[in-house]
């Protein structure tokens, strides 16, 4: 007697192959366009230099924890993000900004 095969069953109790709808994991939203370039928020206000002083164009670039966001998430140039993770390496260090969030000491 040949071994019955198992199937996966879904929420609702029916059978389901592996991509279909109901299937974990392809209810997400849909991605985005991959020519579609993010805008350099620099550029957008022709800031040109980065001052270490300017703690509110900083701290744009900073997470809820104090971490420093990749530029793949802000749309920054590497160029310019090199500029922004030294000038906070620097404002951290005279304690212009903090290294850790407040609240996580």
């Amino acid at each position: 007697m040949p071994a019955k095969k198992k199937t996966a069953m879904g929420r609702d109790g029916q059978n389901q192959r592996p991509g279909q709808p109901g299937q974990y994991g392809t209810n997400q939203r849909p991605k985005r366009d991959p020519n579609k370039k993010k805008v350099d928020p620099l550029k957008l206000r022709n800031i040109t230099y980065v001052d270490y002083r300017d703690i509110r164009i900083l701290e744009r670039f900073l997470n809820d924890r104090g971490k420093i966001l990749p530029n793949r998430i802000t749309g920054v140039s590497t160029k310019y993000q090199r500029k922004i993770e030294n000038s906070i390496k620097h404002a951290r260090h005279l304690a212009l900004l903090p290294f850790v969030a407040g609240g996580l000491k």
